[in-house]
């Protein structure tokens, strides 16, 4: 395993360690990346904040306790996590992408992009399904920048939740992880930021009436996490070559086709 892939995967698997430890009502902070590892912070409910490093190897992930002593039933919570996530493998020809996720979780990785190209203005959307850390379901699409009333990539980015939640009750999905890079997904569906347009507004009012269960993920940009990276790929490409193109996007009829 080389450095790079190493530092990947323990960054995936650091995200996922501090999703868990969120769920305890842990605040954790991701530190620098070493050489096969990734640096962690965790404030204890006392104020005091312990560090660790998240390293990755042939084994799969192990922690190790770096500074002040941890407190045991801080310390077990934390290494019960990252010996029961799922096992990373090195990347091989017959399985190329993986990343880290709990074990029997669903991740989806969402994304939105805009592109003007020979007169035209494209949205494109793109999402991606993960269990067992392997890619189980991957789609995308684009429709004309007309529709995005003024919103750009933003309309793509939230089409793609929309679209990912329909799949989630088509599979009979009722818990899920959603990992983005645009911050205000997030934020409009739980009600932190105030939605000022049709779309967001639908999108804000959408979510809250889903029977879905949703975590939220915010993931670094362009930063090399396999799922992120696809997603981002595949919005872009959609909204370039317009393929799959739809003229009335129908998650989109509530908000702008029903005037």
């Amino acid at each position: 395993m080389t450095i790079t892939e190493a530092a990947t995967l323990a960054h995936a698997h650091a995200q996922a360690l501090l999703t868990h430890v969120g769920t305890h009502g842990l605040q954790g902070v991701l530190g620098r990346a070493i050489n096969y590892g990734q640096k962690v912070s965790i404030t204890a409910p006392t104020g005091i904040r312990y560090q660790a490093i998240l390293y990755v190897g042939k084994s799969g992930p192990r922690l190790v306790a770096e500074g002040l002593a941890w407190p045991v039933e801080l310390w077990q919570t934390m290494t019960a996590h990252v010996a029961g996530s799922v096992s990373v493998p090195r990347p091989t020809a017959h399985s190329p992408m993986t990343i880290a996720q709990d074990a029997g979780s669903t991740v989806i990785y969402v994304d939105g992009s805009y592109v003007e190209l020979d007169n035209w203005q494209t949205v494109g959307w793109a999402f991606e399904v993960w269990q067992q850390g392997q890619s189980l379901y991957r789609t995308a699409g684009s429709f004309d920048a007309l529709h995005a009333d003024g919103t750009r990539n933003i309309a793509g980015e939230c089409y793609a939740v929309l679209a990912a939640l329909e799949w989630c009750e088509r599979a009979r999905t009722q818990v899920v992880q959603f990992r983005h890079d645009y911050v205000g997904l997030a934020h409009w569906a739980l009600g932190t930021w105030q939605a000022n347009t049709p779309i967001t507004q639908h999108f804000a009012s959408t979510l809250t009436r889903t029977a879905v269960h949703i975590t939220w993920v915010k993931v670094d940009a362009h930063r090399g996490e396999v799922g992120n990276t696809r997603v981002d790929k595949d919005a872009r490409q959609a909204a370039t070559s317009r393929k799959p193109f739809t003229d009335t996007p129908e998650l989109l009829r509530a908000t702008l086709f029903s005037h």
